[in-house]
């Protein structure tokens, strides 16, 4: 072989090997930010009491720290995802990770609640210049065939996030690196930040072929639009419904209707609208959102009640509350890294297997509560929580690639918009619904569950104190006390009907234990109802994955 045909050889395998390595440059960089945006949430949420003391405010205060980087990022994401087609996904996703470091930092270093808030709120703006990027990105960059592999490592990592995030939040609270207490489960997203930002220069920029100005009208009706319908779904358990919320949520109707219009009126004349609303007319697209819709609904759910249920009615630890959900994380990654392959070989039958699963999983988790009671220890659940986490993982990883299958390049950044956006949404759909039947579950229970430990209390107290009269006070006190504490709106601190007046420590023990003894039994009262309102959602899935299979054709996941 001659020198010359030689340097052509080594020039070929030079290029090759520089083009695979962007490849897995990119990769990583796309997986990375998802784990970073969705693990903050959950990492976040488990130090929910820590950030209470550390920051001296009420719980309503802390809660707004989580909901108010839910609902910034869920307005923002179609705006996000415009940006990315205008100027190009490379260069939004660098702001994006940017902004996202530099707001957790900030958000470490906060020294009150207001302004941690305020930080949380563009630390959501930032994340939804991040998330639609992404998808984006793997629509351009991947060819069809390779596509399905890549979303299942985009849902394994989205898995992993949120079955890690609980678990690494709980960890950095036992440990208390340097003493920061909750400013580290801010910090942790740091240095991922900056790992990517420093990967970013690697990878190729990418835009829709189409130059059009931004549609600042629509962009602005969608985002109030939007804004009016999340928060009042956020905060409106949280404030006891006032008048107010109520008419925002009413008047969230009309604008996203003017929205509607206005993007239609905007197309008819030429123009290139916000959001191509006309990809609802996609029965892939429209049932595919729904699914989506219903399964976020349903895992945001579940992660909610379970931890109100492992930490504060059976008594765990953030950390023995991650581990005990650890499971159906692993399942979920497991059932995310090979269900994409499976579609390919066995079509719907795969989502079908996964809303079955679901189903099973919540009933037998349902049942394995009623079973073991206020003795529930954790590894019980295993089983259920395996099946359930599989379930989800076989219909959430194969579905992206679904919904966004048919999507024209040019709509790429708009559709990866509103199913980001889908998903923010009914993330705090579900918390806002299963809120409601969660406590008014509890406040209904309240007094009958108060009965039956004061029967309890009745006799503890006979063996302290031989006087009837003083005995049934103290039990009477407590039925008032234990109802009050359930329907008081700051569920973390005992209101004024639960002080008593014994200097006695034997009785003033014992009525602690009577709180938390009722308080285990009408956690678990309530949990369990709410795990059959989720097989209730989960087998709903099934009709519409059945409505899916006949817009498509599952062995083909680019629709051809």
């Amino acid at each position: 072989m001659s020198t010359a045909a030689k340097s052509i050889s080594s020039d070929q395998m030079a290029a090759r090997a520089e083009a695979k390595s962007r490849v897995n440059v990119l990769l990583a960089v796309m997986l990375l930010s998802v784990f970073m945006t969705v693990a903050n949430i959950f990492i976040v949420n488990v130090a929910t009491p820590s950030l209470q003391r550390g920051l001296h405010s009420s719980f309503s205060g802390v809660q707004f720290v989580i909901t108010g980087y839910t609902l910034a990022y869920a307005v923002a994401l179609i705006i996000g995802g415009r940006l990315g087609d205008r100027f190009g996904r490379k260069r939004i996703l660098a702001y994006g990770v940017a902004g996202f470091t530099i707001t957790s930092l900030m958000s470490g270093f906060s020294y009150g609640v207001n302004m941690l808030i305020l930080f949380r709120i563009l630390q959501g703006l930032c994340a939804a210049m991040i998330a639609p990027q992404v998808l984006a990105l793997i629509q351009i960059n991947y060819v069809p065939e390779k596509r399905g592999a890549v979303f299942g490592l985009y849902g394994a990592a989205q898995g992993l996030a949120a079955s890690t995030g609980q678990i690494i939040g709980g960890l950095l609270l036992h440990w208390n690196p340097l003493g920061l207490e909750w400013r580290t489960v801010f910090f942790f997203s740091v240095p991922f930040g900056i790992i990517i930002l420093a990967m970013l220069p690697f990878i190729a920029e990418s835009k829709s072929a189409v130059k059009a100005k931004l549609d600042w009208i629509g962009a602005l009706s969608v985002a109030i639009g939007l804004l009016m319908m999340v928060f009042p779904l956020v905060q409106g358990q949280k404030e006891g419904w006032p008048l107010w919320l109520d008419v925002c949520l009413i008047l969230s109707l009309p604008v996203l209707a003017f929205f509607v219009w206005h993007e239609r009126r905007v197309a008819q004349g030429g123009s290139i609208p916000f959001m191509n609303v006309d990809l609802f007319k996609q029965k892939v697209f429209t049932v595919g959102m729904v699914i989506v819709f219903l399964l976020l609904c349903s895992q945001a759910a579940f992660f909610l009640v379970a931890a109100y249920f492992l930490q504060m009615g059976i008594g765990f630890t953030a950390l023995q509350a991650g581990l005990v959900i650890l499971p159906m994380g692993m399942g979920y990654f497991l059932a995310s890294l090979f269900s994409s392959k499976a579609v390919t070989k066995y079509g719907a039958h795969v989502l079908t297997f996964g809303a079955v699963l679901s189903v099973i999983g919540f009933l037998s988790l349902a049942l394995t509560v009623h079973a073991t009671g206020v003795a529930f220890q954790g590894y019980e659940s295993i089983p259920a929580l395996l099946i359930l986490g599989i379930g989800q993982g076989a219909i959430a990883a194969p579905l992206t690639n679904t919904v966004l299958a048919k999507i024209r390049s040019s709509d790429v950044g708009s559709a990866s918009g509103i199913l980001t956006t889908g998903m923010q949404v009914a993330f705090a759909l579900g918390i806002a619904l299963i809120g409601v039947i969660f406590l008014n579950a509890m406040r209904f229970h309240a007094d009958t569950v108060s009965g039956e430990v004061a029967q309890q209390l009745r006799q503890h107290l006979s063996t302290i104190v031989h006087a009837d009269a003083p005995n049934e006070m103290l039990v009477h006190q407590f039925r008032g006390c234990y109802t009050d504490f359930v329907r008081a709106n700051d569920s973390g601190a005992l209101p004024a009907s639960c002080e008593i007046t014994s200097e006695l420590p034997e009785i003033q023990n014992a009525f602690k234990s009577s709180i938390n003894s009722a308080n285990a039994q009408n956690y678990t009262d309530a949990f369990e109802l709410c795990l059959y309102v989720l097989s209730l959602i989960s087998a709903g899935l099934l009709l519409l994955v059945k409505s899916l299979a006949k817009g498509i054709r599952m062995t083909e996941p680019d629709g051809k």
